[in-house]
């Protein structure tokens, strides 16, 4: 997988397969929440439903696939991903835009889950369409202890085979201890969410538009993180 993703690419002159075909599809998946979102508008929750499940299915098995193989935020932090110009602008514009993107992506990934699995516990299906219900939502108290527990437990197993059987470095080591603890924290936010907002259907609309600005951010970082590195300042 790693020689399919080093091969030239197509969008741009130094650009790689792997890293096009990333942009491509970030332009992709932003576009399909993005159209999702404006169903939702329209009330057609159940084909809002359906491309969100979908489109966040499709982009965990990329993401997953093509992050773990590559690691482009672990090689970039490490000053080995391909970046031609400037360490000044490195320094202080290149890593600025790669973390924000790579924060980015793990807080809509993990909103993006979320809000599934909160959208149908606010919805009840109505003449077979899902429709948003105001009502309380709160998390179960045992459930939310198993649900961090067993994070805390996948986080030890992939430390584990990343450290003693992919011999990955420490960095890669603290970019996925950095995801796991962004997914506890936001799990844990779920118990003040429910306090500050504990109507299912008014939290449901306020962290949906949330998602989508992040999204559109997202894109906004992926497009000058490629530009800088294939377009603006490739490496000879």
């Amino acid at each position: 997988m790693k020689e399919l993703l080093a091969k030239p690419g197509f969008l741009a002159a130094h650009g790689t397969f792997g890293a096009d075909l990333s942009y491509l599809l970030a332009v992709v998946f932003t576009v399909m929440f993005l159209y999702a979102w404006r169903l939702a508008k329209k009330a057609r929750g159940t084909q809002h439903h359906k491309l969100i499940f979908a489109s966040m299915i499709s982009m965990l098995v990329y993401f997953i696939g093509y992050y773990y193989a590559r690691q482009l935020g672990v090689l970039a932090l490490e000053g080995i991903e391909g970046f031609g110009g400037p360490q000044e602008t490195y320094d202080n514009v290149f890593i600025p835009i790669l973390t924000t993107h790579l924060i980015l992506v793990c807080l809509g990934l993990i909103l993006a889950v979320y809000m599934i699995f909160q959208g149908f516990r606010a919805c009840d299906k109505v003449d077979g369409e899902y429709r948003l219900q105001s009502r309380e939502l709160k998390i179960n108290p045992k459930s939310f202890k198993s649900v961090m527990m067993t994070l805390a437990g996948l986080w030890a197993v992939n430390q584990l085979i990343l450290t003693f059987v992919r011999h990955k470095s420490f960095a890669a080591g603290l970019a996925w201890a950095l995801i796991f603890g962004v997914i506890a924290l936001v799990i844990y936010l779920e118990r003040i969410i429910e306090k500050a907002l504990p109507d299912g259907a008014r939290r449901h609309r306020l962290l949906g538009r949330t998602t989508m600005v992040i999204f559109a951010m997202i894109l906004a970082t992926s497009t000058l993180t490629y530009l800088m590195l294939y377009v603006i300042y490739p490496k000879a």
